[in-house]
């Protein structure tokens, strides 16, 4: 009940929520909130995917693949997690590391709440009104990371233009980040093929 509390004072009172979590340091942090927040932006993702009228859809539900979406979701969040976590600890934050996730996970409330009720209000649009439909996407997505925002900002006790120069280092180290991981995939990949290349070649040469 408690968790369900701080979800929606998220949408009106994030700060309050922030000087909650910041209180409860110290004691043993309860996953349930950021398991089942995660879990239900993931399935207002598949609801969005199969309710939106389609001529609105981004995603045609024919092509739809949900492993790509879960990632599309989860990466842009959980990698700002991480980064934010790293540039706060190198200039002097308070926050720790999940601190930094259960704030993420109440700051997807909107998403979650609103995306449904935009989903079901598409069946009343046509494509003419596409403009109309991306740019509610758009608030609802900025409010999200106006959220995060205020959290960056408020559990450690930074200034205004302190904020804005741990979200630019953030931004960069997410991208960083990514560039990393698409090297070490593209390095595995052609590594992987190396060596099957190699094998196939063997049993050739052996028959």
């Amino acid at each position: 009940m408690e968790s369900l509390k701080l979800c929606l004072m998220t949408l009106y009172h994030p700060i309050v929520v922030t000087e909650h979590i910041k209180k409860q340091r110290g004691r043993r942090m309860n996953w349930l909130p950021v398991a089942a927040l995660l879990f239900l932006a993931l399935a207002v993702r598949i609801f969005s995917i199969y309710v939106t009228h389609y001529p609105l859809a981004s995603v045609s539900v024919r092509k739809a693949n949900l492993l790509l979406e879960c990632g599309k979701l989860f990466v842009p969040v959980l990698t700002w997690v991480l980064a934010s976590y790293a540039m706060t600890t190198i200039l002097d934050g308070e926050t720790l590391f999940q601190e930094t996730l259960l704030f993420s996970s109440y700051a997807l409330t909107p998403y979650i709440i609103l995306t449904p009720v935009l989903n079901l209000f598409s069946r009343l649009m046509d494509g003419n009104q596409a403009g109309l439909y991306g740019s509610m996407e758009f608030i609802i997505l900025a409010w999200v990371v106006v959220l995060m925002i205020v959290a960056l900002k408020e559990m450690n006790g930074y200034s205004a233009g302190k904020t804005v120069l741990v979200i630019f280092l953030t931004l960069f180290t997410m991208v960083m980040i990514w560039a990393v991981i698409i090297l070490l995939f593209t390095i595995s990949s052609q590594f992987v093929t190396m060596i099957r290349e190699m094998f196939y070649e063997f049993i050739y040469r052996m028959n």
